[in-house]
């Protein structure tokens, strides 16, 4: 084919058609562009294609990612009620004595439990990857791009915070030293543990709970450094429910 164009245009120069050559020409340059052109549409057309195939991808894990975070935070923040109720309870013995008796076992595990902590793992391994890999852009939705940048935030955000939640953990396990005997002590150690406490020993347990001033004065900063964890996990928990319809939504563009 080459080889007839060649000889078609010395065929225009040895018979002095200029014109006709000139037309030619530029029919040829013409030919040549549309084929540049066409070459660069289909290749930006497969580059599309592999950028939406990659999205989809990586949609999918957030997918995944968020519904185990949603899990992780509904944990969380069923704990956290839980050790709220437990810590106003404890409060509400100090005036109310028989409390502590007639609710024996419930008394003596809020006294271990009320001042655990329970941050959500919020996993972020494919918005990471992505974020490193400089293909952020990747995601085409700008709306669902700007949720997952706030969304994943939150774990650095709260950083501070989570500090201090595991503080009033540990400041609350050093001010209970010596409310508990030795061996309840150790039997506390099994968190899941059932066994069941007598009145006496919830008696006892209550009266040296209140030789304890300073243990009985940080119950209400436990409380509330928990209220400001409930707000703070609630919010992570709805976003990331937007964030999975949303998800969804992009997911059913691609099928």
């Amino acid at each position: 084919m080459i080889k007839f164009f060649r000889h078609f245009r010395q065929n225009f120069l040895i018979e002095g058609k200029t014109r006709s050559y000139l037309k030619y020409a530029l029919g040829e340059i013409v030919l040549v562009v549309v084929g540049i052109l066409i070459a660069l549409q289909i290749n930006n057309w497969n580059e599309q294609r592999k950028e939406r195939s990659l999205e989809n991808i990586f949609l999918k894990r957030f997918e995944v990612e968020i519904n185990t975070n949603l899990e992780n935070i509904l944990i969380a923040i069923s704990l956290n009620k839980s050790r709220i109720k437990r810590a106003e309870f404890l409060l509400r013995t100090i005036d109310k004595p028989q409390l502590a008796e007639d609710s024996s076992s419930y008394f003596m595990k809020s006294i271990e439990h009320a001042g655990y902590t329970n941050i959500p793992l919020i996993s972020d391994n494919a918005f990471e990857e992505l974020k490193s890999s400089g293909n952020l852009s990747l995601i085409s939705n700008e709306a669902l791009r700007t949720a997952l940048q706030k969304y994943y935030s939150w774990t650095s955000a709260e950083g501070q915070y989570n500090f201090l939640q595991q503080d009033i953990q540990l400041n609350y396990s050093h001010l209970k030293y010596g409310v508990f005997t030795a061996s309840q002590v150790i039997e506390m150690g099994d968190y899941y543990t059932s066994k069941n406490y007598s009145v006496i020993e919830a008696k006892e347990t209550f009266e040296r709970m209140l030789t304890k001033p300073k243990f009985l004065e940080f119950l209400p900063y436990v409380i509330q450094n928990k209220l400001m964890a409930s707000k703070s996990y609630d919010e992570v928990y709805n976003q990331a429910v937007t964030l999975k319809n949303m998800v969804k939504v992009e997911l059913d563009k691609h099928k």
